[in-house]
């Protein structure tokens, strides 16, 4: 667990810094760039299946949580990719105590059989 929590620091730190680049040179309109690259296929194919790994992700958080108010606030905020996720990530990872099972099932951890 202790090597996932350094990854996930790691690649947060390398989404902070090339997000930091891309405010830098382009400023804060970058959601242009997401809309317009629907008119090409295959720019189109790569959004359309990060959006869908997004909500697939949201989806999760929100049924893990016990307060369906604190999982719909994090599904929220993890449509918007990395910069939440990572940071959530190692949240759960650091009060999970190495438990996966508790990591990945949160509130159902409790309720599920050991196989």
């Amino acid at each position: 667990m202790r090597a996932f929590q350094v990854f996930l620091v790691a690649i947060w730190v390398a989404l902070l810094v090339v997000t930091w680049r891309a405010i830098a040179d382009l400023g804060l309109g970058g959601g242009n760039v997401f809309v317009s690259d629907l008119s090409h296929p295959w720019r189109a194919q790569f959004n359309v299946d990060f959006l869908l790994h997004l909500l697939l992700f949201a989806f999760w958080v929100f049924w893990r949580e016990a307060s369906k108010l604190v999982g719909l606030v994090c599904a929220v905020l993890c449509v918007l990719g990395g910069m939440f996720t990572f940071p959530y990530l190692l949240l759960l990872a650091i009060r999970s105590r190495g438990d996966f099972r508790a990591f990945l099932l949160g509130t159902h951890a409790a309720q599920s059989a050991v196989v």
